[in-house]
């Protein structure tokens, strides 16, 4: 048995669990994140930071380092197959996955954080917050953050009742090309949409497409995909983007999965951030983001109330279950508004897309939220 008993534990070493261990590291609060993998990598694939997730990195003095590994488009187009429908600011920055892990993870490590890989969870015991590993391994924290994913052993065990994620319905592929392009694009069709974006000054362009399917794919972005099939998927969409694909190196497909909301995320000795508390379909490109919005929260919580983990879970709690079941909900219904089939409402979408504000109006729901002003104003007397 290894005592950690000064330590918060944290299951998972990848966005979320990351961002939380820099905040409580920046705070002086000890951490120990274990992760399954051998190594800190992440498969590379495109990824949008908007102005919510940005505010977390700012405090954690991170900002300057994303934005010289992102690539910010002066605009984002919005059609109907190939015909324009709406421009605006673009109000993200892009980049590679894979360069933002290792901001994290080497800013969490120049922080003093401690991680060990090789650390697949097999059990816990969760009256004596033992946690215990594939390798034999067991260890006894002062407190469990689970930030392993969808596939979470603990939701799973403890808040699911042994419930599985389920498909839903979608299929996505992606992968990268090069293109000058600097803005970026999403192109809605019948049943699916394209979205394409540069994420570095090298004209490197991610690019994923969704597309409506009852045929059930693995949950792993891994899954290697058939450039033929991608094209016969999108073929009516972007003849730019289609053709590069055919010089991609790699493209992947895999299935989307679901898990319901949940009523709390939180148990005693337990909290769930990230996509363990609410993994999102990605059609508002939010998933990243409310992760990083829950890690910070909880490490500035741990930080403001002293490690009084009662008092902390039930302000968090309070601050991120209702906003984050809210844009899991519209993340869905966003899916089902990019694949309408029916003329007459996809008429009336694209008409609302011309003619109105309604998309940057939503977005600005999203992205107008300041996770370090929303937390510190329980602390502000």
């Amino acid at each position: 048995m290894h005592d950690f008993t000064s330590y918060i534990g944290i299951i998972g070493g990848g966005i979320s669990g990351l961002t939380l261990g820099c905040t409580l590291r920046k705070n002086g609060i000890k951490s120990i994140i274990f992760e399954k993998e051998n190594d800190i990598h992440d498969e590379g694939a495109g990824i949008s930071i908007s102005p919510n997730g940005l505010i977390a990195f700012e405090h954690l003095d991170l900002k300057n380092e994303l934005l010289n590994n992102s690539y910010k488009s002066p605009k984002a187009i919005l059609k109907y197959n190939k015909t324009p429908l709406l421009e605006m600011e673009s109000p993200v920055y892009t980049m590679n996955r894979k360069n933002l892990i290792n901001l994290l993870y080497e800013r969490y490590i120049n922080l003093g954080g401690e991680i060990l890989f090789d650390h697949k969870l097999k059990d816990i015991k969760l009256k004596n917050k033992e946690l215990i590993f594939t390798n034999s391994k067991n260890f006894r924290v002062d407190h469990i953050v689970a930030s392993d994913g969808i596939k979470s052993l603990i939701r799973e065990k403890i808040f699911s009742q042994g419930s599985k994620p389920v498909y839903s319905g979608y299929s996505a592929w992606r992968g990268f090309i090069k293109s000058e392009n600097p803005n970026v694009e999403i192109s809605f069709s019948k049943k699916k949409h394209l979205v394409s974006y540069p994420i570095d000054n090298n004209s490197t362009r991610s690019f994923t497409g969704v597309t409506r399917s009852k045929n059930q794919l693995t949950e792993s972005w891994k899954e290697k995909g058939i450039i033929e099939n991608f094209l016969n998927d999108f073929k009516e969409i972007d003849d730019d983007l289609l053709s590069k694909s055919r010089s991609a190196n790699e493209i992947f497909k895999w299935g989307i999965f679901i898990r319901p909301p949940l009523k709390s995320i939180i148990e005693k000795n337990i909290t769930l951030i990230g996509d363990s508390a609410h993994p999102m379909v990605p059609f508002l490109g939010q998933g990243a983001c409310i992760a990083i919005e829950d890690a910070y929260t909880f490490g500035l919580l741990c930080h403001e109330l002293n490690c009084k983990f009662e008092n902390i879970q039930k302000i968090y709690q309070q601050l991120r279950l209702k906003r984050n079941n809210k844009i899991q909900q519209m993340s869905l219904i966003q899916g089902k508004i990019n694949h309408l089939k029916n003329p007459f409402l996809v008429f009336l979408r694209n008409q609302l897309l011309r003619k109105t504000n309604i998309a940057s109006n939503r977005l600005k729901t999203i992205h107008n939220y300041n996770v370090h002003k929303e937390t510190v104003k329980y602390f502000m007397f």
